[in-house]
């Protein structure tokens, strides 16, 4: 059984979209998954940085259009 991964919502994004963001979210369980995503979205998202927090944690930022940022937290 997968655990949904937690969606916080940092950018005070309204609740219907970020209730709608966070459903998608949630389903990935990878961040192959958010990456696949993001590449299919029209115009597509783009990976702009890896953060390392530690040697086994690190963030990776997306850039969704039209200015809205992603985290993915990675360990």
């Amino acid at each position: 059984m997968t655990v949904p991964n937690p969606v916080e919502n940092r950018s005070k994004l309204d609740s219907s979209t970020f209730q709608e963001l966070a459903r998608l979210l949630m389903r990935h369980t990878s961040i192959k998954h958010g990456l696949d995503w993001i590449l299919s979205l029209s115009p597509p998202g783009r990976p702009v940085d890896v953060v390392a927090q530690d040697e086994f944690s690190h963030d990776v930022l997306f850039e969704l259009p039209p200015d809205l940022w992603l985290v993915y937290s990675c360990t």
